[in-house]
């Protein structure tokens, strides 16, 4: 059984402000495996990296990400509500986050954010940025909209694909087999040992979120997780046996 990965939740978002170029510099730093993030397209069809549907949580302005254009969202000040050390923060795109990271070996795990808002051709978009930096044997996508990655297979079968989901589902290789996926990604309560073990019976992986007690990391530790997906990714690499790596 190989080691659990650590990925980095919106980048290293337990020290720096989620989904900005200073989080997954920190998650570089810490040496984590993988980073997560979320993607949303803007009013001008650009690939846009911020949890929120809307931008009023974590930057200075409001609205909809569909409603503005790449160049309005660049004016946003994206971490002040972090802290002053991250006024300058602005909201990438996930071509800079590519970018960023394109030397490193790290993984790179991009949410879908397309449940509330159902982006037309945002898989595609996607699939033809990561072809674009030659990372798709790097990159995972993954979303709770399901029928969003069959889609991702049908475009492009050599992706990774992972469904999100938050219920304590009965059998989920079942489910993950119909769906064609590589992966689940539940909530971490729903990811007891005997639900890991069942999907590696099945060559299916199970990567977690967002795990962030130590006590909940050592159970999944334990259970065979392949990843945990967590704010705090020093925390859950010095529970593992040796660097982690």
């Amino acid at each position: 059984m190989s080691q659990t990965k650590v990925f980095a939740h919106r980048g290293f978002s337990g020290i720096a402000p989620e989904n900005t170029m200073a989080a997954f510099e920190k998650a570089l730093e810490a040496q984590a495996d993988g980073i997560e993030l979320d993607v949303h397209l803007s009013r001008d069809g650009e690939l846009i990296v911020m949890h929120d549907e809307k931008v009023d949580r974590t930057t200075n302005g409001s609205g909809w990400i569909k409603d503005l254009t790449l160049a309005e969202l660049k004016q946003l000040d994206n971490g002040s509500w972090f802290g002053k050390d991250y006024e300058n923060e602005t909201v990438p795109t996930l071509a800079e986050v590519l970018e960023l990271v394109g030397d490193s070996d790290l993984a790179v795990n991009i949410e879908l954010k397309n449940t509330i808002i159902p982006y037309p051709g945002l898989e595609q978009k996607v699939i033809r940025e990561v072809e674009r930096f030659q990372m798709q044997d790097r990159v995972i996508l993954s979303s709770f909209r399901h029928d969003s990655l069959q889609l991702v297979k049908k475009i492009c079968p050599a992706m990774q694909v992972g469904a999100l989901y938050a219920c304590g589902m009965v059998d989920p290789w079942v489910y993950a087999g119909y769906l064609g996926v590589d992966a689940i990604h539940p909530h971490y309560l729903a990811a007891t040992e005997e639900i890991v073990a069942g999907c590696h019976r099945h060559g299916i992986r199970v990567r977690p979120y967002t795990v962030n007690e130590e006590e909940d990391m050592k159970c999944l530790i334990s259970a065979g997780a392949d990843a945990i997906i967590t704010n705090y990714p020093d925390r859950l690499r010095r529970l593992l046996p040796g660097d982690g790596k």
